[in-house]
């Protein structure tokens, strides 16, 4: 039996990541304002994208802004061929960076720092950038950090390069906040807010921004909580005022 939805509710990101990370052979059909598009996923990736007569990963990232619209899911069916390479969350990221430029395009979002000659226009992802590189290096608490969708794409990550993938980092952060949002209303706990996991080798800090973006705070294991904590806030402030 097939799951039918509407894409108001359930956006073409998140329908990829669940599918994918739950490693489902499976057929996605979505409709918006008259266009059709197709994907196949199997073995925790998407194999196979069709939009009208577009093929492949440009089809994914043509959708990816789809807000309205309907769905269906089907379980079972196998793609006609394969055309799809990257993996799910290297898809979300690649999208999200496009989405990013076109807006910034189109809409001419860029933030304004004065400099003494003459004011100089960054695009957001560069402040956010910026931001995380300035406040690691003045941090003693934190060694790593990133800002992440709720539907796991990285829209900026200041990482240990060699130890950890951005993309990662953001699908793992996207599902410690599933599960924390269905723990604390399975709890009666009211709103998700912050999120500790504790590793033999560091910790790992996920406190939300806003409604849709969060901040993933990486720290060494000896570190001192209660001013990691507090760093985090006073972080996480300022970046509300960026986004």
């Amino acid at each position: 039996m097939a799951l039918k939805g509407s894409l108001k509710d359930m956006g073409v990101a998140d329908l990829i990541q669940h599918n994918c990370q739950d490693r489902k052979i499976a057929r996605l059909d979505a409709e918006h304002k008259g266009q059709q598009a197709t994907l196949f996923f199997e073995d925790g990736r998407v194999t196979y994208a069709s939009l009208d007569d577009l093929r492949g990963e440009e089809a994914i990232y043509k959708i990816l802004n789809w807000s309205e619209g309907s769905f269906t899911l089907e379980i079972g069916p196998n793609a006609p061929e394969h055309n799809v390479t990257r993996s799910w969350s290297a898809l979300l990221l690649e999208g999200a960076k496009r989405l990013d430029e076109a807006g910034n395009e189109t809409n001419n979002d860029v933030i304004i720092s004065q400099t003494e000659d003459k004011p100089m226009a960054k695009r957001k992802s560069e402040v956010l950038a910026d931001k995380l590189a300035e406040m690691l290096q003045d941090s003693s608490d934190i060694d790593g950090a990133a800002i992440v969708g709720f539907d796991g794409l990285v829209y900026s990550a200041n990482v240990p390069q060699r130890a950890l993938d951005e993309t990662m980092v953001g699908a793992s952060s996207a599902a410690l906040l599933g599960l924390s949002n269905r723990t604390v209303e399975q709890l009666k706990r009211g709103n998700f807010k912050q999120s500790l996991v504790q590793g033999d080798d560091g910790n790992i800090i996920v406190t939300g921004i806003n409604a849709e973006t969060l901040f993933v705070a990486l720290t060494p294991a000896n570190v001192n909580l209660g001013m990691a904590f507090a760093e985090v806030r006073s972080i996480v402030a300022e970046l509300k005022d960026i986004l």
